[in-house]
């Protein structure tokens, strides 16, 4: 029996750890795990080549039903955030801290900042995206990993153990 809808984003030029771990481990702990892209039943390729074939678009999700929801980082965060619906989905499911928890790492703050999800939130990622979460509102903590309430950041491919470690914790007490 599954506990619950659980999303990881996908568009051209994600990193591929960053999207693949998640999907894995969260698929592990019982969750059913769909890829959410802005075209259903595409083959989106990370920056290394490796593919992920979206099984949702945000259209077809009810946020109220979502228990977590990554974000990876690479490029492909700043395709997704140019997909209103894409920015929709994940501030619906974020709810202001109620609803889904929500984690993001390295670039995966470009979409949570068009999601505009981040004033007042204590958050980690890459260095080179620092100023612009700063500027949309954040605070920025040079950590590498990140938990504010339901939301997790981190910083690199070396900190999802702890990223997911994290995830999992704050999907158990809920």
């Amino acid at each position: 029996m599954s506990k619950g809808l659980a999303l990881v984003f996908a568009e051209d030029n994600y990193e591929c750890l960053e999207l693949h771990y998640p999907r894995l481990r969260l698929t592990e702990a019982g969750f059913t795990v769909h890829v959410v892209a802005p075209e259903k039943n595409k083959v989106y390729k990370s920056k290394e080549g490796y593919w992920a074939t979206s099984t949702i678009l945000p259209s077809e999700v009810n946020p109220a039903e979502v228990k977590a929801v990554i974000v990876p980082g690479g490029f492909c965060t700043d395709r997704l955030r140019r997909y209103p619906e894409c920015c929709e989905l994940l501030r619906a499911c974020y709810n202001d801290g109620k609803g889904s928890v929500v984690g993001f790492i390295c670039h995966g703050g470009w979409l949570a900042i068009s999601a505009k999800i981040l004033p007042g939130r204590r958050i980690t990622c890459f260095h080179s995206i620092k100023d612009d979460l700063v500027n949309a509102g954040a605070t920025f903590v040079n950590e590498r990993c990140v938990v504010d309430g339901r939301m997790v950041t981190a910083q690199t491919p070396e900190d999802l153990p702890a990223f997911m470690a994290a995830i999992l914790k704050l999907l158990a007490a809920s």
